[in-house]
């Protein structure tokens, strides 16, 4: 399975855009499946959008990925070319219909001739698209926007947890440099303490003098 890649993800996201601003003409005499068509649209362009935001940055950051990454990307890659697929499918769908809108919205100005061409247009539209359901289009798109977003989401979430357990453990490291200097230099201060006070006992004495080379007895002569 072929990896994720920016490419895909900027070919997707334009041909995303190229439908919403197709569905944004002449809005409000749109049907409602269209409008809610468009809703979609804007919706997997946003995150398409932060997709792709997240791949140049994994990209800048020249880091050898964990097998799960690795996963991660194919399925990213996979379901973004698929959605790609839905996408090439419906502008192939609606091409004619797309272009004979935008054209009177060009010709016909603000008036309200204009208005009343395109909603007949739009439901000649709706009328040669029944057997053809935009819902099933608008279905496939959620399906991949909500699919790619949970799985930006667990990203999310994975690299902030790894963020925590990296911090805890540099915790850890700083609590253990400063106990090793600590653990010194008490032993350093009870070192210098017993060398400034040495004990005067009894067994600190016999302790000195057996430490000390045996003297020889004295020869009769």
């Amino acid at each position: 399975m072929a990896s994720l890649s920016v490419g895909d993800i900027v070919l997707c996201s334009q041909i995303a855009y190229r439908l919403l601003t197709a569905a944004t003409v002449g809005r409000k005499n749109a049907p409602r499946d269209l409008r809610e068509l468009e809703n979609v649209l804007l919706a997997l362009s946003c995150s398409l959008s932060h997709l792709q935001n997240a791949v140049e940055i994994m990209s800048s950051r020249n880091c050898n990925p964990n097998p799960h990454a690795v996963d991660v990307q194919q399925n990213l890659g996979f379901m973004v070319r698929s959605c790609c697929t839905v996408l090439e499918d419906l502008e192939r769908a609606t091409a004619k219909y797309r272009d004979i809108i935008r054209a009177s919205s060009a010709q016909m100005g603000g008036s309200n001739a204009r208005f009343v061409k395109i909603k007949s247009q739009w439901r000649r539209f709706m009328w040669d698209f029944r057997e053809e359901s935009l819902t099933r289009y608008r279905q496939k798109l959620e399906t991949h926007t909500t699919a790619i977003n949970l799985i930006l989401n667990t990203c999310i979430w994975s690299a902030a947890d790894r963020i925590e357990n990296n911090i805890r453990r540099q915790n850890q490291m700083m609590e253990m440099l400063l106990y090793q200097p600590s653990h010194l230099n008490g032993r350093f201060s009870a070192l210098v303490h017993n060398v400034h006070l040495p004990d005067t006992s009894d067994h600190a004495e016999s302790r000195l003098l057996s430490l000390l080379p045996a003297l020889p007895e004295p020869t009769v002569r």
